[in-house]
Formats: C-alpha cells, sequence, structure tokens
C-alpha cells in the first residue's frame, strides 16, 4: 500500500514502531475525540494508530457480527486520516469465546481481518489478553495447549487471510512477565517477523529495563513488542488522574525492543500531556529529561502557563500511578488555587476532562 511505504520512510531512528494503542474498557472515545488524539501525537512524531478499543463489541464479544456500514465508513475514514498525518492504521481483533475446534469459527476470523484489510488496515493485531488460561472442551481435545491453539489462530490470520507475517501482531494471554512455557511455545512456532506484545514485568509496569526485555526475547525469539499501560486509567484504575510524564524506561530500550504502542488514558485531552512526554523519550530516550519534557507538554496541551501551572498542582494532589513521580503534596491554598483557575482554563476540553478531580473535596 501507498500508506505502508510512507509510514516506513517516516519512521525515526530509534524505535521500531512508535505508536498508540487504544485498547482500555470502560469509555468510547467519539471519532472528533479519536481524531484529536491522532491529530496531536502524528505531529509529535508517533507513526502507528491501533485502533482496539474493548468497547467495540464488533472486535471484542460480538466479533462474529460484521461491522455496521456506518462504522466501517468511521473507520475507513479514520483510516485515511492517519494515513493523511503520516501513520500506519492497524486494527486489533480479539475474538472472545472462539471454538478452536470449529471450522465455521475459522472461516470467521479470515473473513473479518480480510474485511480490516478492505477497510484500509495495514496491519492487524490478533489479540488473547483478558481471556481463560484453559481451552474449551472441545479446543483441548485439538490442541496440546493454549498456546499450539494461538498459533493456529495466527496461522489463520497468515494463510486464511492473505497476511504476510509483517503485516501481523499479536497480544497473548501471558502478556506481562519474565516468559513462561506459553511464551516459548509461541515463540518457537510464530514466524519471526510476526510481533508479539509484551507490557514488562507487570500490566502496568513502574520500569520496563533492558535486561528484562532481553530475556522475554530469548523466550519469544525476537524482541518483544512493548505495550505500555501508562497512562491508562481503566478498569480498577478509573477515577485515577495520571498526567506524570513516563519515567522507569531504559535509555537503550530502542536496542531491545521492536517498538512501544502507548495505552492512553480515558480522557482524550489530559492523556495528551503524558502523551507528549512520550513522544520525547521515543524520539530520543538516551537524552529524554522527563521533567522538561512534562513542563513543555502541561504548556503545549494547556496553551497558557498559568494554566499548565495550575494542572501540574492538580497532578501533584490526587495523582495516583504505579509511576512513581517523586511530588510533593501541594498546600489546601495552592489546591484551592489550581482549582479556581482549571474552572476557567483556556483549553476547555482539558477543563472539562479535569473537572471531576477539580471538584472540592478530591
Amino acid at each position: 500500500m501507498a500508506a505502508g511505504h510512507r509510514w516506513h520512510r517516516l519512521r525515526g531512528v530509534s524505535f521500531g514502531f512508535k505508536g498508540l494503542i487504544e485498547g482500555f474498557y470502560d469509555r468510547t472515545w467519539s471519532w472528533d475525540e479519536r481524531r484529536r488524539v491522532a491529530d496531536f501525537v502524528g505531529s509529535h512524531g508517533f507513526d502507528t494508530y491501533v485502533y482496539a478499543p474493548k468497547s467495540d463489541r464488533n472486535q471484542n464479544g460480538q466479533w462474529r457480527t460484521p461491522y455496521p456500514e456506518e462504522q466501517r465508513r468511521e473507520l475507513r475514514a479514520f483510516g485515511e486520516h492517519c494515513h493523511a498525518l503520516g501513520m500506519a492504521f492497524w486494527i486489533g481483533l480479539r475474538p472472545l469465546g472462539i471454538s478452536y475446534a470449529d471450522p465455521a469459527e475459522a472461516t470467521l476470523v479470515v473473513d473479518k481481518l480480510r474485511d480490516y484489510r478492505a477497510l484500509g488496515a495495514d496491519r492487524v493485531m490478533v489479540l488473547a489478553d483478558d481471556i481463560p488460561l484453559e481451552l474449551d472442551e472441545p479446543g483441548a481435545m485439538r490442541f496440546d495447549s493454549l498456546a499450539d491453539a494461538h498459533a493456529w489462530l495466527v496461522e489463520l490470520a497468515l494463510s486464511g487471510a492473505g497476511l504476510a507475517p509483517a503485516e501481523v501482531a499479536f497480544c497473548p494471554t501471558e502478556y506481562h512477565g519474565r516468559g513462561s512455557s506459553y511464551l516459548a511455545t509461541l515463540g518457537a512456532a510464530l514466524p519471526r517477523d510476526v510481533d508479539i506484545c509484551w507490557t514488562g514485568l507487570d500490566v502496568c509496569s513502574p520500569t520496563i529495563l533492558s535486561a528484562d526485555a532481553d530475556a522475554v526475547a530469548g523466550r519469544l525469539q525476537r524482541k518483544p513488542l512493548i505495550w505500555d499501560n501508562y497512562p491508562v486509567n481503566d478498569a480498577v484504575m478509573r477515577g485515577q488522574l495520571h498526567l506524570g510524564p513516563i519515567r522507569g524506561r531504559d535509555g537503550d530500550l530502542d536496542d531491545h525492543v521492536r517498538g512501544v504502542l502507548v495505552n492512553p488514558a480515558l480522557e482524550p485531552e489530559a492523556t495528551l500531556i503524558p502523551l507528549a512526554t512520550w513522544a520525547e523519550y521515543l524520539r530520543d530516550p538516551a537524552s529524554y529529561d522527563a521533567d522538561a519534557a512534562w513542563r513543555r507538554a502541561l504548556f503545549a496541551v494547556a496553551g497558557d502557563e498559568a494554566d499548565g501551572d495550575a494542572t501540574a498542582v492538580l497532578a501533584a494532589a490526587v495523582g495516583r500511578s504505579v509511576i512513581e513521580q517523586g511530588w510533593e503534596r501541594p498546600s489546601a491554598s495552592a489546591l484551592e488555587r489550581a482549582r479556581v483557575r482549571l474552572r476557567h482554563a483556556r483549553n476547555r476540553r482539558l477543563a472539562e476532562d479535569l473537572n471531576p478531580f477539580v471538584a472540592d473535596g478530591v
């Protein structure tokens, strides 16, 4: 595809992929919000957008159902928007409840992935995250293990849907930790050009070290593709505020992984702040300065220095995540001044995202 060629030319010199993965639970972004985020990250050097929201039932619990025509138009238009920004467009498929022993289910998977290509996807991501670790009874009769079943699922994408290995990525069920027999089986079975996602030692990892990536790469027989769950704040983190800069990722991580896909927070405007710091890290991880990047990000999103300062005060007061930011809690008077300021912030979309945290009593 022409878009694919454009994407390769625009890659940076560090990570192979510098992307955003819309892979969270609990909220559906509007298409306007999605385009706003894509515009921002595209202008900040991201080269990939993965559309894989858990709230899209047609790629999760109701994956067997074809996309309605209106959503097909929206997906196609959004893919074209990503291409115009110089970003590759991926679409995810998470076939919940699939019967691995049913040929009819295999046909539905193939049909869905072919449709993704017809909608303009440069690549597909087959997802098996957050599903049972045991096969159903028919599947257990056919396959020796869950890893064998998942290798077969990826093979469907390759042979059935006619995709090349470099056009497929896979998110395994065991997607964090130091490696397992499940990951070793997958690594041995899948072609080397199929990327396999990994979130670090934890689902939400305080740090991701090059040595840990190397250990997992040994299991996978390839460098892992990082799915980084900062600044996402879904599921049990719902209601948390994740605005601080990315920290804790090694400065030479780009030599040890295929790339990074960042899972954003639910609030589409507020999450641009940590995403802007991610952009600086992905552009030059060795010289990344988290504190300086955060100051620039606050101003870039707030559009006003005083509003950025107020956002920083709020973040220090109520921000909670696995990333230790080392902030001092502001005084009650400083927090109240910040709340008053943010109620009238210049960036109204940011103000709306922060409103639940600005309210008295938070």
